[in-house]
């Protein structure tokens, strides 16, 4: 894995105990992580034959135990739900595609 591409900071959140996920107070802060994220052109999303939406990223990072599909990514203080999780520990990396989560519509009370 070559580390030098990781130069954007995201927040990953993990889902609280026992919460709906309606809204961004069902999530807790887990980790910050050094990450290489790249948006999703529409033509790359025309390619694969996916329904084309604006606000997809793709984000790699080193490899982190704890991180599942249901969390959240936070990137350029927008959120990201995780649609595809493909985790490599040989490599030592993980790879997220990402979607743009409804919940960037909803105001955090806590911090």
């Amino acid at each position: 894995m070559e580390t030098g591409n990781m130069t954007e900071r995201i927040t990953i959140f993990t889902p609280a105990q026992d919460c709906k996920l309606t809204s961004l107070d069902d999530f807790e802060e887990f980790k910050t992580v050094w990450a290489s994220v790249r948006e999703v052109t529409t033509r790359e999303q025309m390619r694969s034959h996916i329904e084309i939406q604006s606000g997809q990223i793709t984000v790699q990072i080193r490899y982190l135990s704890g991180l599942s599909d249901d969390s959240l990514i936070r990137w350029r203080n927008r959120y990201y739900s995780i649609t595809n999780l493909s985790a490599d520990r040989r490599k030592g990396e993980i790879l997220l595609g990402c979607s743009l989560s409804g919940l960037n519509e909803n105001t955090r009370v806590t911090t």
